[in-house]
């Protein structure tokens, strides 16, 4: 059975969960500094850390990895530096366990996939895990039918009789960089369906995080799309993985989205396009017209974003829109996408390209 914090885990980005992997190979280190953090970012995803946006990019992982309770960001700022967004000088690892124990450490033939086993600090978990994945090196040897590629789960169920188990496992310092891969277990991340429909001959895809204005935009857009080519239904935090699906859809340079005007709203096109970037795709853009729009609705109560995750979430945004989204959500404010109905839609034409 996997543990709390495993089942937590599963739930991370793509890139997300390579950070965190990353970072939890150095875990006999209860607090990790800016330069382990930089090494770690550079080690797991060597593109975003080298690109014009490696700051924002690492930042939102960050947050995200820390709002799943895997690290822990300092609380005083004097810990964070003064760049925007700001970065932490240093996290905390607080699901890190000891890694020194009084007991004998087991004697084991590692397959040679897992030869950096032998000089690893593994905790007695850890073993059991890598002891199963072990197994299944050894029973598929020179048997190409057994590994022949299987989606994530289907694979984490053969080796582990649990179908979530690698979920939790590829956040984790197994899948740290330099050691066990998805592709040696002949597996891999399926991205959950992407739901679109065709519009027209546009480069254009529209995302849309929630069904009922996706099915108004649809309907607005089918008689005369512009720059539209396919709406696509992001269905919140699925669009993460999903996005990776965009790929498939021919003749498409842009992709837009819209969404709601809270933290996790912002969140979920940031993390995508990171997603989405390291398959080959254009960075996702905020709906500009759309966001303009929904900033002049009356907003809702909703949380209290503290200022610097503030000014990490609305960098996604345009510029001429980001003062505005930083005080609706630093004063604790929201404005949900379906604000902007489809009566208001049909007469404002301001909302399009």
């Amino acid at each position: 059975m996997t543990s709390p914090p495993d089942q937590v885990r599963a739930l991370l980005s793509p890139a997300a969960a390579q950070l965190s992997a990353a970072l939890q190979a150095r875990s006999e280190r209860v607090t990790v500094g800016r330069a382990t953090l930089v090494e770690a970012f550079r080690e797991a995803l060597p593109g975003p850390a080298s690109g014009e946006h490696a700051r924002s990019t690492l930042a939102t992982l960050l947050y995200e990895i820390a709002e799943q309770g895997i690290i822990n960001l300092p609380t005083a700022r004097t810990k964070w530096d003064a760049g925007r967004p700001a970065l932490p000088e240093q996290v905390r690892l607080p699901t890190a366990a000891p890694v020194k124990s009084s007991a004998p450490r087991r004697q084991v033939s590692w397959r040679p996939e897992l030869d950096w086993a032998y000089s690893a600090r593994l905790t007695a978990s850890q073993t059991e895990d890598l002891l199963a994945c072990n197994r299944w090196f050894r029973d598929t040897h020179n048997q190409p039918d057994r590994r022949a590629p299987l989606p994530l789960r289907e694979r984490s169920y053969e080796i582990f009789r649990h179908e979530k188990r690698l979920d939790a496992l590829i956040t984790g310092a197994l899948f740290a960089p330099g050691r066990m891969t998805l592709e040696q277990l002949a597996t891999y991340r399926e991205p959950p369906p992407l739901a679109y429909r065709r519009l027209g001959d546009g480069d254009t895809v529209l995302v849309v995080e929630n069904s009922d204005t996706y099915a108004t935009l649809h309907n607005l857009l089918k008689a005369a799309p512009g720059p539209i080519g396919y709406i696509a239904f992001g269905s919140g935090r699925a669009f993460e993985a999903s996005v990776e699906n965009i790929a498939d859809l021919p003749g498409i340079h842009r992709i837009v989205y819209y969404g709601d005007l809270d933290a996790e709203g912002i969140a979920i096109p940031a993390r995508a396009s990171i997603n989405g970037v390291q398959h080959g795709l254009p960075p996702i853009e905020p709906a500009t017209g759309l966001y303009r729009l929904l900033l002049a609705r009356e907003p809702t109560a909703g949380d209290i974003i503290a200022n610097d995750r503030a000014h990490s979430l609305t960098a996604w945004l345009p510029e001429e829109l980001r003062q505005a989204a930083h005080v609706l959500l630093t004063k604790g404010q929201r404005i949900a996408q379906e604000a902007t109905n489809r009566n208001e839609l049909s007469v404002d034409p301001d909302w399009r390209w």
